[in-house]
């Protein structure tokens, strides 16, 4: 059973391990390097979201199984955006990634926007994907440097 989880202090080593692993998908992408200690350098937000009322992490679990995390961010009055969204590749093309999104964006009622970098074109087909059913299409879709949607939950 999928379930989001607000992680507690307990949960930050769970929560930098998968950064890791999120770190790692990217640096095919973003040419990050490993660090000579093994470890990818660490993302800032993954810091702030312990101390920052705007930044509400949540784990991706399937039954008692770590899946993924997302971060949401507030960025103001009912707007929201989907700061960084992880499904490990065991649970990918499975529906749980789709599931998690969807359940997040009712979580958080309102405007939301998402991002994603030009050249991952994965992660653009996936959201649009996403965002296209749960909204009946009715979203607006920038196709700038960074792609953007945007819509109302």
């Amino acid at each position: 059973m999928l379930k989001l989880v607000e992680p507690t202090a307990k949960d930050k080593p769970l929560f930098d391990r998968m950064a890791q692993l999120y770190s790692y998908d990217f640096s095919e992408m973003n040419g990050w390097i490993i660090r000579s200690d093994g470890l990818f350098p660490s993302i800032k937000c993954f810091e702030e979201m312990w101390g920052d009322p705007n930044r509400h992490p949540r784990l991706i679990m399937i039954d008692t199984e770590p899946a993924g995390f997302a971060i949401v961010r507030s960025t103001g009055q009912d707007k929201f955006d989907m700061e960084q969204f992880f499904i490990l590749r065991k649970y990918r093309r499975a529906g749980f990634g789709r599931d998690a999104a969807q359940m997040l964006f009712r979580a958080f009622s309102g405007r939301w926007t998402v991002e994603q970098i030009a050249v991952n074109e994965a992660a653009q087909s996936f959201w649009r994907h996403v965002i296209s059913d749960y909204t009946d299409r009715n979203f607006d879709d920038t196709d700038d440097a960074d792609p953007i949607q945007s819509f109302n939950s």
